[in-house]
């Protein structure tokens, strides 16, 4: 099995810009799913009181065992990635009387394959690779961000809601040469 492709952030920025041009609802949504590492069921379930504009937080309830975390919404000078901003001007819009976050025509929860097709729609419109194209590879561009920036893989756990590190592993994979050559830097490091 190929393992899941991250987007780049060229690619990113686009799926936000089309998503923008269409809804500002569809923009949070995308936004939120990438910030935090969220699965399609657990975006589409939101709700509106897991978000707090006086501290700027979401509580993010995960699915299949993995971690519940509160964790802060980002002022970003990228326009398209400033959450607060985003989620400000969402909540400024959104309809009054659904208690979901991100509610459907209807006022119901968007679900899980509402969330998956509006991605793809933005990803083709985009023109991402197909094997970019699932919302789960935004989880996946998180990570692989998060190991390529130097986080510790305990926090990367814990921000991704894994609950167990294994499932974190799978972004720090390295090649030979690349454990050769950290090898060689800690061995020319003074102690």
């Amino acid at each position: 099995m190929n393992r899941m492709q991250p987007l780049t952030r060229p690619e990113l920025l686009a799926v936000l810009k089309i998503a923008r041009e269409n809804t500002l609802r569809d923009h949070a949504l995308i936004l939120l799913c990438y910030a935090h590492g969220m699965r399609a069921s657990e975006c589409g379930q939101l709700l509106l009181s897991d978000i707090s504009t006086k501290d700027w937080t979401i509580r993010v309830k995960r699915v299949k065992g993995s971690l519940e975390t509160l964790q802060t919404l980002s002022a970003n000078s990228e326009r398209l990635l400033d959450e607060r901003r985003v989620i400000a001007e969402w909540l400024e819009t959104r309809p009054s009387t659904s208690p979901f976050l991100f509610p459907s025509r209807k006022g119901s929860s968007l679900s899980r394959v509402q969330v998956y097709r509006l991605f793809r729609s933005y990803s083709e419109q985009a023109g991402i690779a197909d094997s970019k194209r699932g919302v789960h590879a935004l989880k996946h561009t998180l990570g692989q961000r998060m190991a390529d920036g130097g986080c510790d893989i305990k926090e990367m756990r814990l921000a991704l809601g894994h609950r167990s590190i294994t499932s974190t592993q799978e972004y720090f994979s390295v090649t030979a040469e690349q454990a050769d050559r950290a090898r060689q830097v800690a061995l020319m490091s003074r102690m």
